[in-house]
């Protein structure tokens, strides 16, 4: 559990360090949570085992698309249906890959990532 890694070449260990000065440390869902317990912080977990919990915000990637990517999501819902056709569903995305060869699905995903791209380059010029 020392906050040093003890060898040749002595360094920080920083996921210890994090874990010694914040409150609590949160998984990002109930598995990854128990392999934080059971694993590399099992040591931290048995000293103090209220210290890693489980926090979840529950937003699906098909939702996190949706919302975030409106181009991308309005290009799936073109080729393989509405959007409730696939946003309850994540298997409903393997549809696309009848579209791996498509010229035009692929002419149009790539103007949704340019589209993206150039937000992004104005967001950050503006922001920063």
């Amino acid at each position: 559990m020392s906050l040093i890694e003890e060898g040749p070449v002595k360094s920080i260990r920083m996921a210890f360090l994090s874990i010694v000065c914040s409150h609590t440390v949160n998984g990002v869902a109930a598995l990854h949570t128990e392999l934080l317990k059971k694993t590399i912080f099992s040591e931290q977990h048995q000293l103090q085992p209220q210290k890693i919990q489980n926090k979840t915000n529950g937003v699906a990637p098909r939702r996190w698309i949706h919302c975030c990517n409106r181009g991308l999501s309005d290009l799936i819902s073109e080729q393989i249906g509405s959007v409730d056709e696939w946003i309850s569903n994540l298997d409903n995305l393997r549809q696309l890959s009848n579209y791996t060869k498509d010229k035009s699905f692929i002419e149009k995903f790539a103007e949704v990532k340019h589209e993206n791209k150039k937000r992004l380059k104005e967001w950050i010029f503006e922001k920063t």
